[in-house]
């Protein structure tokens, strides 16, 4: 089976990721050399830029679904998996709609949505009410590695990797 459209689809994202951790490790930086990074937005700032990656990998994610025909729900049960037992790239998914949909949920009284994405922060020891929780959610997806989304892309691969040997 042929992945010349992922391959492009990959390298298309690690090109966007590249710039997104190029500015987390701006912001990082920056941060460390004021008195009160917090109050000057510097930890909103990585905060949002997390989110807009997290939304990337999750554009990826559908993407190598839609090729492999496979749905996205049963692919994101596949591997590699957090220590929560979920799978890494479950919690992706809900960290991007997380910063997609998070400022509408007060608006919903009974969305499911929602409630997953609560569960899966609240397994991974970022539970949506703590600041920052998206920065938190990046650290335990790539646990042991760097904060870093270029570690996550290894996590993409190994989970199209397994993906790939179901449809084959």
């Amino acid at each position: 089976m042929s992945y010349s459209i992922l391959d492009y689809d990959l390298s298309l994202l690690q090109n966007l990721i590249h710039s997104i951790d190029e500015h987390l490790e701006y912001v990082t930086k920056a941060s460390v050399q004021v008195d009160d990074a917090d109050s000057l937005g510097y930890f909103d700032n990585a905060e949002q830029i997390t989110g807009l990656g997290f939304v990337a990998c999750q554009t990826y994610l559908s993407s190598v679904c839609g090729y492999l025909k496979i749905e996205k729900r049963k692919a994101l049960s596949f591997g590699p998996f957090h220590s929560s037992g979920q799978s890494k790239v479950q919690i992706i998914n809900h960290a991007a709609n997380y910063w997609k949909h998070n400022s509408e949920w007060v608006f919903e009284k009974n969305s499911k949505q929602k409630k997953f994405v609560e569960e899966t922060f609240e397994l991974v020891g970022f539970p949506i009410k703590t600041d920052y929780p998206l920065s938190g959610v990046l650290t335990e997806v790539i646990f042991p590695d760097d904060a870093t989304f270029k570690s996550v892309i290894k996590v993409l691969e190994t989970w199209k990797a397994g993906l790939g040997k179901t449809t084959s």
